[in-house]
């Protein structure tokens, strides 16, 4: 028995060890995230590398190399959700790549809640094709919390009154907003931190899919 009880003790030690650490667990202020509508008006979020470190790094790359530029909020379900952050603009694109899904249901704690001015990472049916796309909460949703890598919150009042003006344009029966509603740009201010995001391939997480199905 004491031996067994030796033999657990190193493995618990093993798979500590194992455990990867944070690389952003130390910073001193948070990324601020700015969503500039082509209107002008802005959208200020705060977000959290400690909770979705990897999630964090990737939304910090594609927005300050420009891939969200002129993009389109594409889908917007009053009261519910906006989501945008597609090349494509209708829910079918990603920047190349994956990331993987930091979120309970795919083995990773996170313990930021669907609520109301949370930013979110959108994905398809397998926990890690995550990729650019994004949606924004309008409302407070908690059964999203372990299905979906939240990373983000709005910071001020102002940001929720123009989510609340993007949440109420007129959609067709798709949620597809009647007129356009263009993203000038998204930058993110770092704080001199680097953030480079791990990336899966694509190929071979969609190639594993299509083998498990068989």
């Amino acid at each position: 028995m004491k031996r067994l009880g030796l033999v657990l003790l190193l493995l618990a030690l093993l798979l500590t060890g194992c455990k990867k650490k944070n690389p952003y667990s130390g910073i001193e202020q948070n990324p601020i995230a700015t969503i500039t509508m082509s209107d002008g008006s802005q959208m200020h979020f705060e977000l959290y590398p400690q909770i979705a470190p990897n999630t964090v790094a990737n939304f910090v790359k594609l927005a300050n190399d420009k891939f969200y530029d002129d993009l389109t909020v594409f889908r917007v379900v009053s009261n519910v959700l906006i989501q945008s952050g597609d090349p494509n603009d209708n829910g079918t694109g990603d920047p190349g790549y994956y990331i993987k899904g930091e979120f309970r249901a795919n083995g990773f704690e996170n313990s930021l809640s669907h609520m109301r001015g949370t930013i979110s990472m959108a994905r398809k049916s397998n926990y890690d094709t995550a990729g650019s796309q994004f949606f924004i909460m309008e409302g407070s949703y908690p059964e999203y919390d372990g299905q979906y890598a939240a990373f983000g919150r709005i910071m001020d009042e102002q940001s929720l009154a123009v989510l609340d003006s993007i949440g109420s344009k007129p959609v067709d029966g798709s949620y597809v907003p009647l007129d356009k509603l263009v993203i000038k740009n998204i930058r993110v201010r770092t704080f001199d931190v680097d953030y480079e995001p791990e990336k899966l391939d694509k190929a071979k997480v969609d190639g594993k899919d299509k083998e498990e199905k068989k």
